[in-house]
């Protein structure tokens, strides 16, 4: 006899559990479904937000857009997608499926390239229309998101000793640079003084000028590994409307520059040539000026346009007044609220 007719109690609570499972998946189906209402399969802020969030965000943020691009702000994105097209979207073909590794984005210091399945999903996301909910928000990783990416981190191919080497001497480029522009820049100095005390524009700024150019030279190989290790490419990337491109550039002239001028100064030196020891002189000035303007570009990308004209500002005395564009539209706010005066007024007194 069957176990079931013996025990009718045994055979009611296994016919409630399949249907209670059942039931349950039928109701999980409802909820999640294979497209929304308007037929896309790819949703933007549940499957695109977090590839953009874990892989983009760090680089192209509000803060720090490498490249003026950031993955946060909807218009900034969009202007580099073809709705219904992934094959001529700039993001997808010109970057994340890049062969070069200057274009990669993430680039291969940052886990890069992209998966094939989050390929994927921006590729059906873009040929879908490249829908962009007005609420969509592409924020930072939260403690428990950043939980749930370690669980699961980014593969990165590993490096060489030599790779390593390269690559930490390059964090210490922000602390090095500093140094040859205080050299020439004291160099430079010195050679001012020499017009009125000459016994004061020979050695110090030959010493300034020597030491500075060694010291360029290493400054701007930590420029070059630091900007690699940061996603900014390697040297042969060339993008003229690029920031970084002519500060790693202008970088690189400044040096050249100065180790020449050590070479002419050494020659005048041993054979006592007075034209061409004024020409290092002369030289050593214009690369101080060349410094200053180095130093000034890479104080910008790092604390901002408004960093020099603030300080500026704060030594006029002009800080916290109202611009020039504040008081032009003064007056339309004026006549605005006399607008709405008048009006108030009319009313009241019918």
């Amino acid at each position: 006899m069957s176990i079931f007719l013996r025990c009718p109690y045994r055979f009611v609570l296994a016919a409630c559990t399949v249907a209670i499972l059942v039931s349950g998946a039928s109701l999980k189906a409802q909820e999640r479904t294979a497209v929304d209402d308007e037929g896309r399969i790819v949703d933007f802020q549940r499957d695109v937000v977090p590839i953009l969030r874990v892989r983009c965000l760090e680089c192209h943020n509000e803060q720090e857009a490498k490249g003026d691009f950031r993955v946060d702000d909807a218009e900034t994105f969009l202007s580099y997608v073809e709705p219904e097209d992934a094959e001529y979207s700039t993001v997808l073909a010109d970057y994340m499926l890049s062969d070069d590794p200057d274009m990669l984005m993430p680039p291969p210091s940052k886990g890069g390239p992209l998966s094939p399945q989050e390929l994927a999903v921006v590729r059906v996301w873009i040929d879908e229309g490249a829908h962009w909910p007005e609420d969509a928000v592409v924020d930072p990783v939260s403690e428990q998101g950043a939980e749930e990416a370690a669980a699961e981190p980014v593969v990165v191919a590993p490096k060489s000793l030599l790779d390593r080497v390269w690559a930490f001497q390059g964090f210490l480029h922000p602390a090095t640079v500093h140094f040859p522009i205080a050299l020439l820049l004291f160099g430079a100095m010195f050679v001012v003084l020499g017009w009125k005390w000459p016994s004061l524009g020979q050695q110090v700024p030959l010493a300034c000028l020597l030491l500075g150019a060694l010291m360029a030279i290493a400054s701007t190989a930590m420029g070059w590994s630091f900007a690699m290790e940061k996603g900014y490419g390697s040297w042969t990337k060339v993008d003229m409307d690029s920031e970084v491109f002519w500060h790693r550039w202008s970088g690189v002239i400044v040096t050249v520059t100065s180790v020449v001028l050590a070479l002419i100064a050494l020659r005048a030196l041993a054979t006592k040539n007075i034209k061409l020891e004024r020409t290092w002189k002369v030289g050593l000035l214009v690369v101080a000026g060349m410094v200053g303007a180095v130093g000034h570009q890479g104080g910008e990308m790092t604390y901002g346009k408004d960093f020099y004209p603030k300080a500026f500002r704060i030594l006029l005395g002009t800080e916290g007044q109202p611009t020039d564009v504040e008081f032009a539209e003064e007056p339309a706010a004026l006549a605005d609220d006399e607008v709405v005066a008048g009006t108030v007024a009319q009313a009241s007194s019918n």
